[in-house]
């Protein structure tokens, strides 16, 4: 007889493990409080506005962004039959370039990729980021020695050192000029919504190592966007999947209490007064709502719940909530993102319906006819003054926070020159605000998806997949994952090893579902080999102990370091094992270790 999973939260992580658990032969029930599925992914029609036939206008949480190293999510995607036939993965779109955009400037630069064929020509594909952002050659020179520092950086380092650390604190934020202390703050807000005076380091270095990789990998890809709206393309199909594969779905219910007797879970209570058991729960839902379910109970059979439960989840958590601006005629833009480094509320763009070609025409698609386009629009900074409404996004209404924003755009987009305009006021029809913030009550609004922020020694609350009571699994993005990031692929690869902790404990002879780690170039492995026997034996990463905080330093050191970076033979550097060669010693020898 199948077993039974209760799963309380239908985003991505509680949609995985259903799929993962339905295609082995569980019996599934799905619990989600929202009357539609897909949580912060979840597409968000406006209502009302569609006529004559054509869907409600397009309306999201936040614009959907798939870089390489994303492939828990893609896999799934993989296997999504789609209505247009293929499979979900098969409506992703490729990005082919990325702009920066200057709100104070009035200026914006495209950037292409650049293929790195060595790893340290990742200072190559740096310097082509920067090249016209008119930073000092000092700045660059000290960011790109930080950046080579953490990809030489071993695991122990980063989880001994750099987690209790932030991500500006490693940098050495405060010795840049201030042009670059802005991007310095802004750039990890507009890729990953965190903030680098908050975020960890560890954690903001290894997701923006990726993305950095990524922009001077091969290819010309840049990342990969949707090729429609999300709950059209993604989210829809997958319900019908999970309903196929005999998933129970049910919304518009919330978890309100869990029951513990006999040492595991006895029940969950929902908001409808209704009584819910299985052979095995899966919590998935966001971490602040997480810290309200555990009870004492839980907490006394998991220490690691009980240290979680215990936490106070504003110091966990940030906003990045979306706002979408529907215009007459289509703008493009650039093929890809727009990052806006001197924005105060971090913004990041995307022209989406460049991607929809294969829709068709968007205003015979979407709305009452008279929208041809549409800008979504990523707000990570809620509580820095706007520029022209000079109070937070938090402190301000729905229509104070769409004016300031499309005057933001305006500013980095139109340039100086007469004639120049890239948008206008008579361009903009209507704009959606993403629905999970309810200003019900007033301002400041209450934000029903706010999002973890990995601050330092986060990593210590956070539990992993497999709790120690033995009928709960946790799949959320805050678990403890390679990915590491609270995002769609973290809460996918939290679902599978969820999924994977149910089947052995059943014993289950079935395949477990797969997981990939995350990759940094195997060509560091040496220097990472190095670093892992300095921090052991209590030493400073070896650019620090050069002095790599020179400036000028720092070039040379770069430059030796790429000659070092051709040796091939693993005892021209320093093995796995440490054992000490040639090169080595004389490596130990310049750090004053021999």
């Amino acid at each position: 007889m199948a077993k039974t999973v209760i799963i309380i939260g239908g985003g991505v992580g509680g949609m995985t493990v259903a799929h993962e658990l339905a295609e082995r032969g569980y019996l599934v029930h799905l619990y989600d409080a929202r009357p539609t599925w897909g949580g912060k992914a979840r597409s968000q029609p406006v209502p009302g506005s569609g006529s004559g036939g054509r869907m409600d206008l397009p309306g999201e949480h936040g614009f959907r962004f798939y870089p390489r190293f994303y492939t828990h999510v893609i896999d799934t995607m993989k296997r999504i039959p789609s209505p247009a036939g293929g499979h979900v993965v098969d409506q992703l779109r490729p990005t082919t370039e990325s702009s920066i955009a200057l709100v104070d400037r009035g200026t914006w630069y495209r950037f292409y990729r650049r293929a790195m064929t060595r790893p340290f020509e990742v200072i190559g594909a740096l310097e082509l980021f920067f090249q016209e952002l008119d930073f000092d050659e000092q700045d660059i020179a000290l960011f790109t020695a930080k950046i080579l520092e953490f990809l030489t950086s071993s695991n122990e380092r980063r989880f001994g050192q750099y987690e209790y650390m932030s991500w500006w604190e490693f940098l050495e934020g405060d010795l840049y000029s201030e042009n670059f202390q802005r991007q310095l703050r802004a750039v990890p807000r507009t890729m990953v919504a965190m903030d680098p005076r908050r975020g960890s380091a560890r954690t903001v270095g290894g997701i923006s190592m990726q993305l950095i990789l990524d922009f001077a990998s091969t290819g010309v890809t840049n990342d990969r966007t949707m090729g429609g709206p999300t709950s059209e393309m993604w989210i829809d199909p997958w319900t019908t999947h999970l309903t196929s594969l005999g998933v129970n779905l049910h919304t518009g219910l919330t978890a309100t209490g869990i029951d513990v007797a006999a040492g595991k879970i006895s029940a969950v209570h929902l908001s409808d007064g209704s009584t819910v058991t299985g052979d095995h729960y899966v919590l998935s839902v966001p971490i602040d709502v997480a810290i309200g379910l555990i009870t004492p109970a839980m907490g006394a059979l998991d220490p690691a719940l009980e240290k979680l439960r215990l936490a106070n989840p504003d110091d966990l958590v940030s906003w990045m909530v979306g706002i979408q601006y529907f215009l007459y005629e289509d703008v493009p833009l650039v093929r890809g993102h727009t990052f806006y480094p001197d924005s105060p509320w971090a913004l990041t763009t995307i022209s989406q319906p460049q991607f929809w070609r294969d829709l068709g025409i968007f205003r015979t698609r979407y709305g009452a006819g008279d929208v041809g386009g549409v800008i979504s629009v990523d707000v990570s900074d809620w509580d820095t003054p706007g520029v022209f409404i000079t109070k937070p996004a938090k402190q301000c209404t729905p229509a104070e926070i769409a004016q300031e924003i499309w005057g933001q755009l305006k500013a980095a987009l139109n340039g100086t020159a007469p004639g120049e305009e890239t948008l206008t006021d008579a361009m903009l029809h209507s704009w959606h605000l993403d629905d999970d913030l309810d200003f019900s009550s007033g301002v400041p609004p209450q934000n029903n998806a706010r999002l973890l922020v990995h601050p330092p020694g986060s990593y210590d609350v956070r539990p992993v997949a497999a709790t120690q009571i033995p009928n709960l699994v946790i799949a959320a993005d805050f678990v403890r994952t390679s990915t590491d990031l609270a995002s769609m692929e973290g809460a996918n690869e939290a679902a599978r090893t969820a999924a994977n902790a149910i089947l052995d404990r059943d014993g289950s002879a079935a395949p477990r579902a797969q997981l990939w780690p995350l990759k940094e170039p195997e060509e560091f492995r040496y220097a990472k080999a190095l670093d892992r026997w300095l921090f052991k034996h209590g030493r400073r990463h070896a650019f620090e102990l050069l002095g790599i905080r020179n400036a000028a330093r720092a070039a040379a050191w770069l430059r030796r370091l790429e000659r070092l970076a051709g040796f091939a033979r693993v005892d021209d550097w320093f093995d796995e094992r440490f054992r000490v060669s040639r090169i080595a010693r004389r490596i130990l020898g310049l750090l004053g270790l021999t």
